[in-house]
């Protein structure tokens, strides 16, 4: 299975807008019209309880957490399988 990666980052100045969940769509579309995968995956600074729960609204499971080696910031790693 090959992988594919889109690099997408947050808009500091548009938190707390209420627009996680439209701005999440819209990645999810453009990137299912491009590759139609099976799976999507986002992993998230644990901090970020705000993005944490846009991504689980739109059905991202917990998968599994780790701790970057160069500061020791922990990330969660969600995952979505879409049933085609």
């Amino acid at each position: 299975m090959s992988k594919r990666w889109i690099l997408v980052w947050g808009f500091p100045d548009l938190t707390g807008q209420g627009k996680g969940a439209e701005y999440a769509n819209a990645m999810l579309e453009f990137a299912d019209s491009l590759f139609q995968p099976k799976a999507f995956r986002v992993t998230i600074a644990a901090f970020n309880k705000r993005a944490i729960r846009v991504w689980q609204k739109l059905g991202f499971k917990h998968q599994r957490s780790f701790e970057r080696s160069s500061d020791g910031m922990q990330f969660i790693v969600l995952l979505r399988v879409d049933n085609r």
